[in-house]
């Protein structure tokens, strides 16, 4: 992995005056994640790693990159979840590396602005898989009598951290009301996102289902700051509670999407999200930690007798 990522230093500068800026582009994120995949399995074979599933609730809200749009709609908070995997594992001391493979679902919830057409409504139900990574560093908290009176002493861990994320834009359902509509008589419309380029010629008959996204991000990149407590009740297992910020800095798409009812859906705008998730992790060094506690059991029974 060292060569991987000293050869790019080499070879990316040379790319500057000798490529088209796609592949030196393309070249700069082959760089990056070669660093990333170099952080996460370049570590001590004796390393404590722990994995398992992790589940957590959100609430998100879209922020328009152009601040004309706020006159004619608005943004509303809306809530989502998600669920998959989480791997954490300790690199030094109290650093702690942990990633996260997770199926996520957001909400873009738009009302009416002052100046709009008053019935309008849109909701747009979106599902990602998402990768975030977090570098934290972690304070033990000692809770008891540490000269064993009064109880056993317990211990929690709490954690601060950031790192990437990075998610994959999967599909994605809307519903739209519209003065338009009703004066054909129609309540709503459920359209499916469609990646790609309208083929029709003339455009969608006002009735159609599907909303064309030709220029979607589904590739997209973001910040996030994580913080959080870590329990370790039962000799293997390790339950962690956290609340994660997340600051996309991609837009859901290059350019917003005229609908076939010639209303607006804005997808130059940034989708940003709280999130609050609960992990049950296993320690992978089973037989370290079985032996570990069939030492402690040795010494307990030694010193009843």
């Amino acid at each position: 992995m060292v060569g991987i990522t000293g050869g790019a230093f080499v070879i990316i500068p040379f790319l500057d005056y000798h490529c088209s800026i796609h592949l030196r582009n393309r070249m700069w994120r082959i760089f990056f994640f070669s660093i990333v995949l170099q952080c996460i399995f370049s570590y001590d074979a004796e390393a404590q790693l722990y994995v398992g599933p992790t589940i957590g609730g959100e609430v998100s809200k879209v922020y328009f990159f152009d601040g004309y749009r706020y006159n004619d709609f608005t943004p509303r908070p809306s809530f989502g979840f998600s669920g998959g995997f989480m791997a954490s594992m300790r690199i030094h001391k109290n650093y702690v590396l942990n990633a996260q493979l997770l199926y996520s679902t957001r909400t873009k919830h738009i009302d009416p602005g002052a100046g709009y057409d008053p019935e309008f409504k849109f909701t747009s139900k979106m599902q990602f898989i998402e990768l975030p990574i977090f570098y934290a560093l972690e304070f033990k908290s000692l809770k008891g009598d540490l000269n064993g009176r009064g109880g056993k002493i317990k211990t929690y861990n709490w954690f601060a951290g950031a790192g990437p994320i990075v998610s994959y834009w999967l599909s994605g359902k809307s519903t739209m009301q519209s003065s338009n509509l009703r004066e054909i008589h129609i309540d709503q419309i459920d359209y499916t996102t469609i990646f790609g380029a309208d083929p029709s010629s003339g455009g969608q008959p006002i009735t159609s289902n599907k909303e064309y996204v030709s220029e979607a991000n589904r590739f997209q990149f973001g910040i996030n700051f994580t913080g959080g407590l870590s329990f370790e009740p039962v000799g293997l297992h390790k339950i962690v509670t956290f609340v994660q910020f997340n600051f996309m800095q991609t837009f859901l798409a290059k350019s917003d999407v005229s609908l076939p009812t010639f209303d607006i859906d804005v997808l130059r705008a940034r989708n940003h999200s709280i999130r609050l998730s609960v992990a049950y992790l296993l320690d992978t060094k089973i037989e370290t930690s079985k032996k570990g506690k069939s030492t402690k059991g040795k010494e307990v029974k030694r010193k009843r007798r």
